[in-house]
């Protein structure tokens, strides 16, 4: 019989109801390969902190090391942008323009006290209805003003077929020193309409009683700055732009000098040497960046003096001509741009820069008389492979050639010429490697290749 006392089964499996018996435990004898195992582990501590340590160290270190390299890097990057623009500098530079103009005159007074006596103003204040109107003083100035803008001046002296003298000379005045646009295109539509009016057959030319000299087209040029003699300055020097031609006259000027030129027929305004000036100027008035907006202006006045010279004296002209602007130019691109400048579409303009070319050659290579032969032998004896040959005289010298060349008919009359410009070009074309970074060593490689086959087809 069970004893209700007696606890339960499940009871008897309680911990806490039936602790368990107390076990002593045995103590565990600690041997040798333990205390080296314990001695390996501290040190494996101590070589992983000291590890972390140098890791980190060499992160922070590493972080120098790069901004070192970065530094070393920018170094060499800069000394070899620094070796490029040595060997392209001077190839970049080369910008063509000069400064033709300096500091501008006062230009004259542009009213004539003594207007109001001419037969043209006076047949108008005989008329009944000049009594409305006051044409004394000042007020007859402004009339004539007005009458000039609005054309009919022009139409009224084209009717009488009667340009006066005051007439002539205040509408000069106007266009070549007026400040005020539409009087100075007035004028100069003025001048163009009577000056074309002498090249007329049927019609009835106008009576000029008054002509300018060249001493009024050149004394213009004076008051605007125009350097005659002086050496013509570079674009890019510090100038005073404000106070410096050109002044904006220079368009009518333009205009002018072309309409004079084109009725040599009938009046003869310039002698032969003042025409020769006037190419002359025209000429280094292209060069000058600052007239870039009136070049085809500036080709048509170019091509009209060129016309001026009769057939008899144009060859004599020409070398004169080239002679005068080879001795001022600078040696630079400038004397390749101002042969370039000159169209040569119709022959005379051919023959000029034909002629142009040839006498800035002879100046480039310094030949003061030198035949054709001896100009293309010191082209062929040039030695583009030496290390000193100076590549932008070649190749100025090449572009010259070119133009003496190829404008005039020298190759076709002496093919010993044609022969020893392939042979130069054979030379530039082939004696310059792609390789080579000389400043014009690739212009001057590439241009030889296709003047060469030109040269080979024709």
């Amino acid at each position: 019989m069970m004893d209700m006392d007696d606890p339960l089964d499940f009871e008897n499996e309680d911990p806490i109801v039936n602790p368990p018996p107390d076990v002593k435990r045995r103590k565990k004898v600690i041997g040798l390969d333990d205390l080296l195992c314990d001695f390996y582990k501290e040190k494996s501590k101590h070589i992983d902190k000291a590890n972390k340590q140098k890791k980190a160290r060499k992160i922070y270190d590493s972080d120098e090391d790069e901004n070192g390299k970065e530094a070393l890097l920018s170094k060499y990057v800069n000394d070899c942008q620094n070796q490029m623009n040595e060997i392209s500098g001077e190839e970049d530079i080369q910008e063509w323009g000069l400064s033709m103009f300096g500091d501008q005159e006062i230009p004259p007074a542009l009213v004539l006290p003594e207007l109001g006596s001419c037969c043209l103003f006076k047949d108008f204040t005989n008329n009944e209805m000049s009594s409305m109107v006051d044409l004394t003083g000042d007020k007859g100035g402004i009339l004539l003003e007005g009458l000039l803008k609005n054309g009919w001046l022009t139409r009224l002296v084209l009717t009488c077929a009667h340009a006066e003298t005051l007439i002539c000379k205040w509408t000069l005045n106007l266009l070549l020193y007026s400040s005020k646009e539409e009087l100075r295109s007035s004028a100069c539509d003025f001048w163009c309409s009577i000056l074309e009016s002498q090249k007329e057959v049927n019609g009835r030319p106008v009576k000029i009683d008054w002509l300018p000299s060249y001493h009024e087209i050149k004394g213009a040029l004076e008051t605007y700055g125009f350097q005659f003699s002086s050496s013509p300055n570079s674009n890019h020097a510090n100038t005073d732009f404000e106070s410096q031609g050109p002044p904006q006259s220079i368009r009518a000027w333009i205009t002018f000098v072309a309409a004079c030129c084109q009725t040599r027929g009938k009046k003869r305004i310039f002698a032969i040497s003042q025409a020769e000036q006037l190419a002359e100027v025209t000429v280094w008035l292209l060069l000058d960046r600052r007239l870039l907006g009136l070049s085809l202006l500036l080709h048509d006045c170019l091509e009209s003096i060129v016309g001026y010279f009769k057939e008899g004296e144009w060859v004599c002209s020409c070398k004169k001509i080239t002679n005068s602007l080879a001795s001022r130019v600078p040696s630079d691109i400038n004397c390749l741009k101002m042969v370039e400048s000159i169209s040569g579409v119709d022959a005379r303009s051919k023959h000029l820069r034909s002629a142009l070319a040839n006498q800035m050659l002879m100046v480039l290579l310094e030949h003061r008389e030198a035949n054709e032969e001896e100009i293309l032998s010191s082209l062929v004896s040039i030695n583009v492979k030496e290390k000193g040959c100076d590549l932008f005289k070649t190749y100025i010298s090449m572009a010259l050639a070119e133009n003496w060349l190829l404008h005039g008919s020298l190759l076709e009359e002496k093919p010993v010429l044609k022969e020893m410009w392939g042979v130069f070009l054979r030379n530039c074309s082939c004696q310059i490697n792609s390789t080579d970074l000389r400043a014009f060593a690739s212009k001057i490689r590439t241009k030889a290749s296709y003047l060469l086959q030109g040269c080979v087809i024709n």
